[in-house]
């Protein structure tokens, strides 16, 4: 006799997997005798967190009708043309450039898990988007604030720009201006559109964003990041995607995962060759310590033409089911 999830379920399971993940993450790092604050960088370049990004190139390809070779190629030139402006903004302003990718990844971030409740919740108030972008803030903030030191401590080794009091100082001064500032936002938000507060998708929204409030606070900067990007950010850009360009039921959700990781390949293959060859050249650290380093700094020069990218994807998905 065969035994087979029915479809809520297995959408719970799916929805919940990635906070699940993240708290084992946190039981793990508990129990085993070293660190896993480098370690989970690593992992990320070959399962789920690079690929999360070098599957742009499904979307280059697939997300637009009547595409011709020429137009992914341009496609394609404009997403490296942003990447190195990004590099070239690392180069000569460090300190601005990373405060700015600070803001970029707190509000793709945020935005990445408003996208998972709204496709769960489908059926409750869509959630105001300054909600997301102050659970993302506190994927910066908090690490920010509470450790700034050792949260610069990749970006010094990036640039060549130690640490010292007064990075400190910024790096605080800085987490609480954008949580202010979102908090502002939310603040707004919520006295225009009060009835989404009582909405199931805003209940467990609230309640992720404790747990992630947790998270921060008792974990090491280098791992809570980490964490929170391969098990919860990466995870859930993986599944979208398997639902948006993978639906063939008759193959598993796991042959699907491998065949995004084959297919992000063309992108993956050099930005990983890319990080290896940088590794060397960070300014302080143990090789896995360089290698998460390097991983670090080339997410920072992809993240602007990746969401851009993935918020023009959402945009067209959103137009085409309210049409």
């Amino acid at each position: 006799m065969s035994f087979k999830l029915k479809a809520p379920v297995k959408q719970a399971l799916l929805f919940f997997l990635p906070i699940t993940q993240l708290i084992l993450l946190w039981v793990v790092s508990r129990l085993l005798p070293y660190d896993l604050s480098s370690i989970i960088w690593v992992v990320a370049l070959f399962v789920f967190g690079m690929a999360h990004g070098s599957m742009d190139i499904v979307i280059i390809k697939k997300c637009g009708k009547n595409q011709t070779t020429f137009d992914t190629g341009k496609k394609i030139g404009w997403y490296l043309l942003v990447m190195l402006a990004s590099g070239l903004g690392l180069m000569t302003f460090p300190l601005v450039t990373v405060l700015s990718f600070f803001i970029l990844t707190a509000v793709h971030f945020g935005e990445a898990d408003l996208t998972s409740f709204s496709d769960f919740f489908s059926k409750s108030p869509e959630l105001p988007k300054s909600w997301a972008w102050l659970k993302g803030s506190l994927v910066i903030a908090l690490p920010c604030y509470f450790y700034p030191r050792e949260a610069w401590e990749p970006f010094g080794s990036i640039t060549a720009f130690p640490g010292s009091e007064s990075v400190d100082l910024i790096l605080k001064t800085f987490s609480l201006a954008l949580l202010s500032l979102f908090l502002l936002f939310a603040a707004i938000s919520f006295l225009k559109c009060r009835k989404q507060i009582f909405s199931y998708g805003s209940l467990f929204f609230f309640l992720e964003s404790i747990i992630a409030i947790f998270w921060f606070l008792f974990t090491p900067p280098l791992l809570a990041i980490g964490g929170y990007f391969l098990c919860m950010h990466a995870t859930r850009h993986m599944q979208k995607l398997m639902c948006h360009f993978y639906s063939n039921k008759e193959k598993s959700r796991f042959s699907k995962q491998v065949k995004m990781h084959f297919d992000s390949l063309p992108f993956g293959i050099p930005a990983i060759l890319f990080v290896l060859a940088w590794a060397p050249f960070m300014d302080s650290g143990s090789v896995v310590q360089k290698i998460a380093y390097a991983s670090i700094g080339f997410y920072l020069i992809s993240t602007l033409p990746h969401h851009i990218l993935v918020s023009h994807m959402l945009k067209k998905d959103k137009v085409a089911t309210q049409g």
